[in-house]
């Protein structure tokens, strides 16, 4: 039942009326007005859908949940995102994917758990066409039996390790300085097939392209060769 309530979550969110509140928050003066306005929209619109769910607590009726996938919505400035939800919405797989495949320059990576055939051999092939590409990986990846990291080396990709923090918890792909992945989805079979996974791909905000980058390069800069 939990389960039906976060579909419902996830459908008052990509479908909350005043949607126009990402367009404000774009054009607040700091990053952190921005970061605070989307949280609070995602708290008002996940706690409107528990409520709508559990109408013997709130005494209105429930509303039916809807898991379709999200397309692809204009910022305000003509910069976009994609939203990806499984197991119930679009691939995060494929939207990964399809997105390594379009990118030209660099690529620069940061995972918890690296496991995944399918994504790993995208970024090589990214790399046999010229891509600069970078990899940091969590200290776990050096005991996992089914890590990429040693097919990504064996492949000529830079791979090192974030062993300063106790976990190396980002799952974050940044594609030619113009875009950037992030959310809950590590990028494993498991998290594709079996898990409750989440992830947002942006376009075209500079701000946000930059802060992810500048904190990839201080990981970068306090980790070791794999």
């Amino acid at each position: 039942m939990l389960g039906l309530g976060l579909a419902a979550a996830v459908s008052a969110f990509t479908s909350f009326s005043p949607f126009a509140l990402l367009a404000h928050a774009r054009s607040a003066s700091t990053f952190d007005q921005v970061t605070d306005t989307i949280a609070n929209s995602i708290s008002e619109t996940f706690n409107e859908a528990v409520a709508n769910h559990f109408p013997a607590r709130t005494g209105k009726p429930a509303q039916p949940p809807d898991a379709k996938p999200v397309p692809a919505k204009p910022f305000a400035d003509g910069s976009g995102y994609t939203l990806c939800f499984v197991p119930d919405g679009a691939s995060c797989q494929a939207l990964l994917i399809n997105a390594i495949r379009s990118t030209r320059h660099r690529l620069l990576i940061q995972a918890y758990s690296f496991t995944s055939a399918p994504i790993a051999e995208a970024v090589a092939q990214a790399h046999r066409r010229g891509v600069d590409v970078r990899v940091i990986l969590d200290k776990s990846q050096q005991s996992e039996r089914y890590t990429s990291a040693t097919y990504l080396k064996h492949a000529g990709v830079p791979v090192v390790i974030d062993n300063k923090p106790a976990i190396a918890h980002n799952k974050v792909m940044v594609f030619d300085d113009q875009a950037v992945f992030t959310g809950s989805f590590n990028f494993t079979k498991s998290a594709q097939e079996r898990n409750a996974e989440n992830g947002m791909l942006i376009r075209g905000d500079a701000a946000v392209v930059r802060a992810y980058t500048d904190n990839w390069n201080k990981r970068y800069q306090q980790s070791r060769a794999y």
